[in-house]
């Protein structure tokens, strides 16, 4: 719970986050019979309400009258059923996905909502809940009284299980789907036309076959594979290729190169037969056909894309850059994808500088070709472009470095660069982290912005991000007075946000209070709630628990939503664990699980407390290993375009429950991991355990180094710190003896 301001104030420029939650707290003192009927009916009326304004396409007067009718009757499942669709037409995917969880807990026959539940767990990449929500399906009585639902979801199952590790399970729902295909009139029920269900047949034993040899079970794989074509006899060739596969795995080498040869006849999209050939004639010691037929095949084949990129991997494996980095731009015209620019950007790192240079050329003239001039529209094709290098730049930090190196020295040298580019490279710069970099490119732009107000809200926020980054408190103050006095198209709730944050720091605590109840004046609805809980919070780690808690409590009255309640509990949480009431704060994180067993967020905490607190630590490894899993599918199938690292609290967390465990060498490796992470590097705590950890391995100068090192990040950065925990680590400095005495 260390990170809580740190949280909130990341946290701060979306306002609308839409977070899991548990129920409220229940009443003290039952309302009467009569009384409470009469809620129950105004509920029923409102839920009514909504029904029709949902008809009536009014999406938002119908969600208030949901909202409506669950205050009046918290633990109704309709309404909470109906404001799905609408959370999800507004792009409010994680209150939707609130809302899925609670109505299954209630009523998990829901299929309409099992299967939207799946759909948005797909999307989020958390395959592996959606694996475990199909089996449910596929086992439940709904399933077996309906055959198409049985079809569909055998179907989604068997596709997700054959790309996981358990192919024995794989093949049962292979298998299993198999027999409901061949089930009398099964066109008419699956609604499917007779070649859609050869097809679906065909497809299924293909993937049986691939299962089969995956297995090292050749005769049943090429049975399969037969089975397959006899479906559908079109998919000749590409039995071809499934056979080459098998004759491959056996050693067969040249029955697999005729094989494959055969296949690629029929100019398949993709490259895998591709792939395949030049496989075997890397194992056959043909290497030298390989160049010369991977470009004939690209000449006949001008429309295949994937073809044209393997082609120019190989033209750089053969030295032939030039040629290769030809063909990526022109591919780059017809299909902006991230993997051409991911090629190409290879090819530019490879440049260095003045590869460097041309990746910044390129970039900027994608965004600068994006963006509305005067009354012109974009240029969609330019937007996937600038989509396509940033999600490729995204997973390359060292070219990233480079490129903004070549900003600044274009700045240096008074060249111009556009506003947008500027903005862009701040951002990425301060992921990276490079906050003196990002500083500059955030500097230089602030003056652009007076004529250029779409770009100013991303300026200050990423100038007051970079310098939250350095602790220059004081700056913060500077930014934030001049934007409450000069920015045109800047929420000021930022700018009181921040500079509250700052006085904070600098332990100016009324300041700081007066700074955070002008957001709350200046707030809009669902800036009101983060605002308040923010005020609560520093009031917890100013020392006033008491009051901070009352405040706390008193938002449940006011703020009812699924999301809502969440957050509160959150910052519930905080303040107890702040106010070393562990017992309390654990209660906070244990409600939220109840309800979301895969809040990341919550299963860190939770497992750190207990962590530090040396209590149930295999519980606690389980729930923060969760954790880093979670995190790292998020990132993974994050939709941001920029470069997020790893969580170096998170990773501090894991690795100082090994320490209690006294798995010390792991534990050494995941805390030098976490020291070098963005958030790691100032970080004290991080530190103090590094040094622990060194000093039980008996590496005392490495320790005293850390320990020394925390001190110093405590006093220089935090103005206000825990004096107690100071004192500790300097008691265990003063107890070791001086390295070489």
């Amino acid at each position: 719970m260390r990170n809580a301001v740190l949280l909130l104030l990341l946290i701060a420029p979306g306002m609308g986050f839409a977070l899991q939650v548990s129920d409220p707290p229940k009443r003290l003192d039952p309302l009467p019979a009569n009384q409470e009927k009469e809620k129950k009916a105004e509920a029923v009326r409102l839920y009514g309400a909504g029904l029709l304004y949902e008809k009536e396409n009014r999406l938002l007067d119908a969600l208030k009258a949901f909202e409506e009718s669950i205050k009046l009757n918290p633990q109704a499942v309709a309404p909470r059923k109906a404001m799905i669709p609408i959370f999800l037409a507004l792009d409010r995917i994680e209150e939707a996905m609130s809302a899925c969880r609670f109505v299954l807990e209630r009523d998990p026959e829901s299929l309409e909502t099992t299967l939207v539940y799946v759909q948005q767990l797909r999307a989020l990449g958390r395959l592996k809940e959606v694996e475990e929500l199909l089996e449910k399906l596929a086992k439940s009585p709904l399933a077996k009284e309906k055959h198409e639902l049985k079809m569909r979801v055998l179907h989604d199952l068997a596709l997700l299980q054959d790309t996981g590790d358990d192919g024995k399970k794989a093949e049962a729902t292979g298998l299993e789907l198999a027999r409901v295909l061949e089930i009398t009139a099964a066109e008419e029920i699956l609604g499917l036309t007779e070649t859609e269900l050869r097809q679906e047949k065909a497809q299924n034993f293909e993937r049986l076959g691939r299962l089969a040899l995956k297995r090292g079970d050749t005769e049943t794989a090429i049975n399969r594979y037969l089975q397959s074509q006899k479906h559908d006899p079109v998919r000749a060739g590409r039995l071809g290729f499934n056979l080459a596969q098998v004759y491959a795995k056996n050693g067969k080498n040249e029955e697999a190169l005729l094989r494959v040869d055969e296949f690629l006849k029929t100019q398949p999209l993709g490259t895998e037969g591709y792939a395949l050939k030049i496989e075997l004639q890397k194992k056959m010691g043909r290497e030298k056909d390989i160049l010369g037929e991977l470009e004939l095949a690209s000449s006949r084949d001008t429309h295949n894309q994937p073809l044209k990129l393997l082609l120019a991997k190989e033209l750089r494996s053969h030295g032939q850059v030039a040629r290769a980095e030809a063909i990526y731009e022109s591919v780059e015209f017809s299909a902006p994808g991230k993997e051409v620019y991911t090629a190409l950007f290879e090819v530019y790192r490879e440049g260095k500088d003045a590869g460097a240079e041309k990746a910044l050329a390129r970039l900027e003239l994608a965004i600068q070709a994006a963006k509305r001039q005067g009354g012109i529209p974009p240029d969609p094709s330019q937007g996937q472009r600038v989509r396509s290098m940033m999600l490729a730049l995204k997973t390359d930090p060292s070219l990233t470095r480079m490129i903004v190196k070549a900003a600044l020295r274009r700045l240096e040298n008074k060249q111009p660069l556009g506003l947008e580019t500027k903005v862009a490279l701040g951002t990425m710069a301060a992921r990276l982290p490079d906050a003196a970099a990002a500083e500059n490119l955030f500097q230089n732009s602030l003056e652009q912005t007076k004529g250029n107000p779409q770009s100013e809200h991303e300026v200050y926020s990423g100038l007051l991000r970079v310098l939250r980054l350095t602790h220059n408190h004081q700056r913060i103050i500077e930014v934030c007075k001049q934007g409450l006095t000069q920015a045109m198209a800047t929420s000021r709730v930022l700018f009181h946000i921040e500079l509250a944050g700052a006085y904070f720091h600098l332990e100016k605590d009324s300041d700081c209070l007066a700074a955070i109840d002008l957001a709350i004046q200046e707030s809009q609805d669902r800036e009101k709630l983060f605002c308040k809980r923010y005020r609560a919070s520093m009031l917890g780690q100013m020392g006033k628990s008491d009051q901070a808690e009352k405040e706390v409590l008193a938002l449940f009255a006011d703020y009812q939503a699924p999301n809502e309640i969440r957050d509160i509990r959150y910052t519930l949480s905080g303040i107890y664990s702040h106010s070393k009431d562990h017992k309390k704060s654990e209660e906070q994180l244990l409600k939220v699980l109840e309800i979301d067993s895969a809040d990341v967020t919550a299963n860190n905490d939770l497992g750190y407390q207990w962590a530090d607190r040396n209590l149930n630590l295999d519980a606690a490894e389980r729930m923060i290993r969760k954790a880093l899993d979670l995190d790292e599918k998020q990132r993974a199938t994050s939709t941001q375009l920029l470069y997020e690292p790893e969580s170096g609290a998170h990773i501090d967390s894991l690795g100082w429950v090994l320490f209690r465990q006294g798995k010390l060498p792991e534990a050494l490796t995941l805390l030098i991991k976490a020291s070098k992470l963005p958030d790691g590097e100032d970080d004290p705590v991080i530190w103090d355990h590094l040094g622990d950890v060194y000093f039980r391995l008996g590496k005392k100068e490495e320790s005293l180094k850390c320990w020394r090192r925390a001190v110093d990040l405590y006093l220089v950065h935090r103005a206000r710190r825990p004096e107690e925990r100071v004192e500790d680590i300097k008691k265990k400095i003063q107890l070791q003896p001086t390295p070489g005495k």
